[in-house]
């Protein structure tokens, strides 16, 4: 009977360790080969990413020169390839660069619970995500949504974030324009390594 145990707990064993490795693989598959030179350039500026010349995804943030800095994975476009996420059940700062000695930790805005946010990087320890640079979307995904469908939030955010949201929406080129957008710790947020929650 324990020798029967112990090949159940193994077996459970092995099938998480696959389930998560299938799950930042569908994560990762996700990357910035989608993105033109243009785009890339123009997210590294905002983001405060410096990419190598010759190998665009080798890419580093923060105080490079003190030794203060993360490994940063750039992922695809959010039209193209989206990566999303939800902020957890609390509001949170969206901060200017990522956090190393020294910095202001400058706040540039609030993003509300349960917000669906789009990761466009993830700043990076030994593999492991520290902090994500996200979008905000002018959309939302629930169970009035069929499948893995978005749609409009059904009901109104609160004033205050009704105001950082005022002017976020797709153009016509489905591009997401007026989105608040910076860094966030990743432990204020859910990732979705394997695509939005199919509603109940």
């Amino acid at each position: 009977m324990n020798s029967f145990k112990k090949s159940l707990c193994g077996i459970a064993i092995v099938l998480s360790v696959v389930s998560l490795a299938s799950s930042q693989a569908l994560a990762t598959s996700a990357n910035s080969a989608d993105l033109t030179a243009g785009e890339q350039a123009e997210f590294q500026a905002s983001a405060g990413i410096t990419c190598d010349a010759n190998k665009r995804d080798n890419c580093l943030a923060g105080n490079v020169e003190s030794g203060d800095y993360y490994n940063v994975r750039v992922y695809g476009s959010c039209i193209n390839a989206p990566y999303f996420g939800r902020i957890n059940d609390k509001p949170v700062s969206l901060r200017k660069s990522v956090a190393t000695t020294g910095t202001e930790g400058k706040t540039e805005g609030m993003l509300a619970p349960e917000q669906l946010v789009c990761i466009q990087a993830a700043a990076q320890v030994n593999s492991t995500d520290m902090e994500y640079f996200v979008i905000a979307l002018p959309m939302d995904h629930g169970p009035e949504c069929k499948g893995e469908e978005l749609c409009k939030k059904p009901e109104p955010l609160p004033d205050s974030y009704q105001k950082t949201m005022a002017s976020c929406q797709t153009d016509n080129k489905k591009d997401y324009v007026g989105c608040p957008q910076d860094w966030i710790f990743a432990n204020e947020m859910e990732a979705y390594s394997n695509g939005l929650p199919v509603a109940q």
